[in-house]
């Protein structure tokens, strides 16, 4: 089982209490030790660490903490008494610190900024040690962001962000939000990870802003997707999120699967966007099941969303019913172009491209001569991970059951015999065996050994002797 946490809320009333509890004893005895090497400083837990410990998470890996009363300069003398410290680039009011315990921290001061241009950076900054806590917090993004902690004040909520995480409700916190259009594509992933529905007046604000998407660099964008991706307990919120405030259009591979219809028989749930969320979230649900590491998850939650791109072109009315035929093999450069957009690691592809062109592979007979050349086919993916998908896809269409099917069961089962679950055979026949046979290095052995390995895909020969035996009797050898 995986030890990712399920998020579980709290009941408000009892936050401060159970704050007082739920931080470790180091970070508590930290944020009192900055405070004592100034005593009228004040150092406060905010944002992401303050979210989490509500929802249940007592060790919080990211720590940002905010010290109010002392300039740039006394910070960093301060952060230099507890490990290696220094200024980040141009992040103007940001210290990193390596804590001997706590790992890296990240210290700021309480700042002010300052819109002047167009664009997720077209800000100036102003620190301003004595701004007060409630105005620091009004600068960020959502009210579950927008709170903070120390052990003398313990929760300090001016925005009602703890009320909005029990209601579930990602609600921005000012205005202020409309000058960073990133922050809506941060909505997206907060929606899913949390599993949150958007308050209508953010949906509205965040439609104000479709004109700012240009501004956005690709890099920030897929940072956004991949924490959507590797992050998301209900991946559908997210996509639910961007369907809502109209950014969904920036996604055209994403967007055309709307009102894409489907034979009701086979998918009583609806339209393909709608399924393509249900398995999203499926899929997510099988990474948690499993303990899937994060890249694990990235392939998972990618091929799901990209899995059925391809039904829109290919969609048709066909002998009284909705019929998509070829659509697996089509996705794949569907896929291709919606990753290359986002600008994902190179890696990606070359999972979820042969995933999504195969997930329907299980509609044949599992045979060895099958299996070996699905596993083939797959490249740089597995029969794993592909029966991840599938199951992810069946289980993606309420309210039929979710479940694997039987038929990838059989096809899991002679991976595992044929030793192709992880990855597919290597050629057994190399070169070096025409050459032991007596053949002269050229081009031609290039198409001997393709052939070879076509033959050995089919299950003609197992092993090198066999190899040897098989070119023997198929290959007229010249010495």
């Amino acid at each position: 089982m995986s030890n990712r946490i399920v998020f579980q809320p709290l009941i408000t009333f009892k936050i401060k209490e159970i704050l007082k509890v739920m931080f470790k004893k180091e970070v508590i005895e930290f944020l009192n030790l900055l405070a004592f090497f100034k005593g009228d400083c004040t150092a406060y837990l905010v944002g992401g660490a303050v979210r989490d410990a509500l929802l249940g998470d007592n060790n919080p890996k990211d720590l940002d903490i905010e010290v109010h009363g002392v300039t740039e300069e006394q910070l960093l003398e301060i952060a230099k008494q507890f490990g290696k410290a220094s200024l980040v680039g141009q992040s103007f009011g940001v210290i990193k610190l390596q804590h001997p315990k706590l790992g890296e921290i990240d210290l700021s001061l309480p700042r002010k900024e300052k819109k002047v241009s167009q664009g997720h950076k077209g800000f100036e900054v102003q620190v301003d040690p004595y701004l007060g806590i409630k105005a620091a917090l009004s600068r960020r993004d959502f009210t579950i962001n927008a709170m903070a902690w120390n052990p003398s004040q313990g929760l300090v909520d001016p925005f009602s962000g703890a009320v909005d995480l029990e209601g579930k409700v990602l609600r921005h916190v000012s205005d202020q939000f409309a000058e960073d259009p990133l922050r809506v594509l941060r909505g997206m992933q907060f929606c899913g990870r949390f599993g949150l529905t958007a308050a209508p007046e953010t949906i509205e604000l965040c439609k104000t802003l479709m004109s700012e998407f240009h501004t956005l660099a690709v890099e920030r964008v897929w940072i956004e997707w991949e924490k959507w991706a590797t992050k998301s307990i209900v991946p559908s919120k997210g996509l639910q999120f961007l369907a809502d405030c109209g950014w969904i259009q920036f996604f055209p591979e994403v967007a055309a699967m709307r009102d894409t219809p489907q034979d009701p028989t086979h998918h009583p749930e609806g339209e393909v966007l709608l399924h393509t969320a249900l398995v999203c979230d499926a899929a997510a649900n099988i990474a948690n099941r499993e303990g899937l590491s994060k890249d694990q998850q990235l392939v998972l939650l990618m091929a799901a969303l990209c899995h059925d791109m391809a039904k829109p072109e290919t969609t048709e009315f066909i002998g009284g019913r909705w019929r998509a035929i070829g659509h697996e093999k089509a996705g794949g450069q569907v896929a291709l172009q919606f990753l290359e957009s986002l600008g994902v690691p190179n890696w990606l592809p070359e999972k979820v491209i042969p995933l999504v062109e195969n997930h329907l592979a299980h509609c044949n007979p599992a045979t060895p001569r099958m299996v070996r050349r699905l596993a083939k086919r797959l490249g740089k993916a597995s029969i794993q991970e592909l029966a991840w998908l599938v199951e992810a896809d069946v289980s993606g269409r309420p309210p039929l059951p979710q479940y694997l099917p039987q038929s990838m069961k059989d096809i899991l089962g002679l991976a595992n015999e044929l030793n192709v679950q992880q990855e597919a055979q290597k050629p057994i026949l190399q070169g070096r065996h025409l050459i032991q046979l007596g053949m002269k290095p050229s081009k031609e052995f290039s198409v001997i050994l393709a052939k070879a390995m076509e033959a050995q895909l089919d299950g003609e020969f197992s092993d090198g002797e066999e190899g040897i035996e098989w070119l023997q009797s198929n290959v007229i050898v010249q010495a």
